[in-house]
């Protein structure tokens, strides 16, 4: 069995080809630049997560789409053996006022668990904004520094590289940074990819505006 990857760039590419526009009209729907979209579309750049929201907005398909797997992908959550990776380095960056996410393993379509290596930045709740919340449940490891974790039920949790948690993600939640250097963490949701991305899109929109 072959590891497939696809790039932001290769699904850009595949939707653009699907609907015969060239990056200039691309451009015209977006408001990107033809130069950016061309950078994208050969791997040579990656947006930010505003800027992938504008993407899909100007072009009109589901975020999800973009972030995940090609609209034609086959259904393929029952099919044995499956495998991908991600080299170190590699994986599906999105950058956010709160989080630097990266998710890896991207390329398997339905998985049962999302699995995202994430930077903390906000070190207030006023600063992060509107407490996370989505179905699922969430795991995550400290990698490095030291955070807290804030919910709407349990009094702040501090943890410290090496310490782990697990929690029902609709309990609304927040990762601080407490350390002097921004926290590192792995984190595995069981929320369907495709409604963990439309979440934190909704929770950067909401924010933008409170």
């Amino acid at each position: 069995m072959n590891d497939t990857k696809s790039s932001l760039g290769d699904i850009l590419k595949d939707i653009r080809t699907r609907n015969h526009w060239t990056l200039a009209e691309v451009s015209s729907m977006t408001g990107l630049a033809v130069s950016t979209l061309s950078k994208v579309e050969n791997n040579q750049m990656q947006l930010t997560y505003d800027r992938i929201v504008q993407l899909a907005q100007g072009i009109k398909v589901d975020i999800a789409e973009l972030f995940g797997t090609l609209a034609n992908a086959d259904d393929t959550a029952n099919v044995m053996g499956r495998r991908t990776y991600t080299k170190a380095g590699d994986g599906r960056s999105i950058i956010t006022k709160n989080y630097d996410y990266l998710y890896v393993c991207t390329e398997i379509y339905k998985k049962a668990m999302v699995p995202i290596v994430a930077v903390a930045h906000a070190r207030t709740l006023q600063e992060f904004g509107p407490l996370i919340r989505h179905k699922g449940e969430e795991f995550f490891y400290v990698l490095e520094g030291e955070l807290e974790l804030h919910s709407e039920i349990y009094e702040p949790l501090r943890l410290k590289k090496g310490d782990s948690a697990y929690f029902d993600a609709m309990t609304g939640h927040a990762y601080l940074s407490v350390s002097e250097e921004p926290a590192q963490i792995l984190c595995v949701c069981s929320t369907p990819e495709p409604e963990l991305v439309s979440t934190l899109a909704k929770a950067q929109a909401q924010k933008a505006t409170s």
